[in-house]
């Protein structure tokens, strides 16, 4: 058999992959894969296609931040399937977010309206009558700590947002989002919802502007709102000190 020619030497095998001698080494000792022949002369390491293919499906799958004994599990159809997918799935709707979130901060026309659909979705809510911009801030944030205290939070959907009705706007629900099993006192499953919406970029006190924009527009082209307005804060005061780079998803849901 001529190893040199049908197989890959272990530095080849880094070469090709990007990695280094020491990972390769490392899935060795994890039982991950194991060298395709061993020259016991000297030691010498050599792989096959197949395990190149191999290490090259455990590095796509460490990206995808499934640890090693994961991994092990998952190559000798050990696992069960389903969570794993659930949890990549997760993952996806979080760099969705992401990718969103950059998106609007690189978007030169931020006051384009755009049509969206709202996911269902689990929060916990609690709703007070608040008028000034601060007062709703400080609620806002004692909301959170108390969801995320008693509830933890949901990764794949924004995690604060604010809810009212357009005949009381300072009749206002504070939302955040929790985990989709979660139940007990304030937590409220929403439904699915088609809307209207701007991302502002700018100050809070703009918002009940672009509020109105959205309802102009509604009315130009014959759509029903359903009564209701959604700020959910994309970047705000955790992030930026000046409020032109706030970036708030001003949506107006309305009829199918």
């Amino acid at each position: 058999m001529n190893v040199e020619k049908n197989m890959f030497t272990i530095g080849e095998m880094a070469k090709s992959i990007g990695i280094t001698r020491k990972i390769i080494l490392n899935y060795e000792a994890k039982g991950l894969i194991t060298p395709d022949f061993k020259d016991g002369k000297n030691g010498n390491r050599y792989y096959t296609v197949d395990t190149f293919t191999k290490i090259r499906t455990v590095r796509i799958l460490q990206k995808l931040g499934l640890s090693l004994d994961e991994i092990h599990a998952y190559l000798d159809g050990e696992t069960d399937l389903l969570p794993l997918i659930r949890r990549l799935e997760a993952m996806r709707d979080e760099i969705n977010l992401n990718i969103e979130k950059l998106y609007e901060r690189a978007n030169t026309n931020p006051t384009q309206i755009k049509e969206i659909h709202i996911d269902k979705q689990t929060i916990y809510r609690r709703t007070f009558t608040t008028e000034s911009i601060l007062d709703k801030t400080n609620i806002l944030r004692d909301t959170a700590i108390l969801a995320m205290r008693e509830y933890g939070t949901d990764m794949t959907r924004r995690m604060y947002f604010l809810e009212y009705s357009l005949s009381a706007p300072n009749e206002i629900s504070y939302c955040v989002a929790v985990p989709p099993e979660s139940s007990g006192e304030h937590i409220v499953v929403l439904t699915p919802m088609r809307a209207i919406c701007i991302y502002h970029h700018g100050a809070y006190e703009e918002l009940p502007k672009v509020r109105e924009k959205l309802l102009l527009y509604a009315k130009e082209h014959n759509l029903t709102p359903l009564g209701m307005c959604r700020h959910t804060y994309l970047e705000g005061p955790p992030q930026h000190k000046d409020k032109k780079l706030f970036i708030t998803q001003v949506a107006l849901p309305i009829e199918e």
